[in-house]
């Protein structure tokens, strides 16, 4: 692919509409955003053929995802009607059992998620016997598929399935706006620029999914998770002001090697020539600076969040569960717990081969240590 990324843009989405059949991105914001990511990879990424291959299928499946939600949209004229009502939120730094947890609630059978298909190509969410059988169900399949095949070792480190509950970027990535895109390319440009970013039509966006995917499952409560909420937790409870944010927590010291090893895992696919040293600088700097956003935005919202320790959910994943429902004044059911029950036995028997060290990445205990003070004092890590 000898094409700048700029010059692809008239091309990227005309593949969108003729992969979809439509024609309707919707709202134009997200332009002026995916302008400048293209931008910022034709100036600094390191692509080999695979990386561009890989970033041009990325950037397309999210303008197909807007295509897709668009029709949607049309075809549900009452859609407004439904209002998104006290969802819970899961932040913090990555690998801290943010996805576990996230898995937990969601099998309480009064929760939905995002399942990864559906999060990547927004449609309401069919009977779960109907998505062997959905194209688009098969198109996200497949393509996961290829991506293990491809690097084998990331199913190690972070499990993607389709019809799992994923995160929430999958969505937030159709307005190219989020840390996924500085994750898998050199982009320090973009990174820097993601930090003034005004999310507000992104989080209109991001509304307007959910009520389309949720559209059929109005009675359940929406669990959604996304470490990258921390880049726009003021927006975040600009669009859902009655949010409860759980956010947990976990020494860095155990979590940035580990973040490094699967943005490394990830990133040097695309990019052979990454320096894992300067992985590690970026890493440590980026989640340093959305740990102190945060700390400083709760003190407006204190009551809308729980803290949630890491070994909390080792210890005792249940009991976790109650002290986030008995902090939303809620009660479980037998039944509801009996399942829950079920799935927390049967996920801590999966153990993970993920393998990392400090060294790796040019970090030392005294480094982490001294960029994370304010956090950990704060929460007495």
């Amino acid at each position: 692919m000898d094409q700048s990324f700029q010059s692809l843009f008239d091309q990227l989405h005309s593949d969108a509409i003729e992969q979809t059949g439509f024609n309707d991105f919707g709202s134009t914001e997200y332009i002026t955003s995916l302008k400048i990511l293209l931008d910022a990879y034709d100036r600094t990424s390191q692509f080999n053929e695979i990386g561009k291959q890989i970033t041009y299928g990325t950037i397309l499946n999210c303008l197909k995802g807007r295509l897709y939600l668009q029709a949607s949209i049309k075809n549900i004229p009452k859609i407004n009607q439904y209002i998104i009502s006290k969802p819970i939120f899961i932040i913090g730094l990555p690998r801290s059992g943010t996805t576990f947890l996230h898995r937990l609630l969601c099998y309480h059978p009064e929760n939905q998620g995002i399942e990864n298909w559906l999060g990547t190509f927004p449609e309401p969410r069919p009977s779960r016997q109907q998505w062997g059988k959905n194209p688009r169900y098969l198109e996200v399949e497949a393509a996961l598929t290829a991506y293990h095949e491809m690097n084998p070792e990331i199913k190690n480190i972070h499990e993607m399935a389709a019809d799992k509950v994923d995160e929430c970027r999958l969505i937030l990535m159709h307005c190219f706006e989020n840390v996924t895109f500085q994750s898998n390319a050199t982009i320090p440009d973009y990174q820097d620029w993601l930090y003034t970013v005004n999310f507000t039509s992104t989080y209109e966006y991001f509304y307007r999914s959910l009520q389309i995917i949720g559209f059929n499952d109005q009675d359940k409560r929406w669990v959604l998770k996304d470490p990258s909420h921390m880049w726009s937790i003021d927006y975040l409870f600009k669009q859902f002001p009655d949010a409860t944010v759980i956010q947990i927590h976990r020494d860095p010291l155990e979590v940035i090697p580990s973040v490094c090893s699967l943005v490394m895992s990830a990133k040097s696919m695309s990019e052979p020539s990454t320096s894992p040293k300067q992985l590690g600088e970026e890493q440590l700097e980026q989640w340093a600076n959305v740990l102190e956003k945060t700390i400083e935005f709760r003190k407006q919202f204190s009551s809308n969040f729980i803290d949630i320790f890491y070994n909390e959910i080792l210890d005792d994943p249940i009991g976790v569960l109650q002290k986030i429902y008995s902090h939303l004044g809620e009660s479980i059911n037998h039944h509801a717990l009996d399942e829950v029950i079920n799935f927390s036995q049967d996920r801590s028997n999966k153990n993970s081969k993920h393998q990392y060290s400090l060294g790796e990445y040019g970090l030392t205990d005294v480094n982490i240590n001294e960029r994370f003070s304010e956090y950990k004092k704060h929460y007495d890590l």
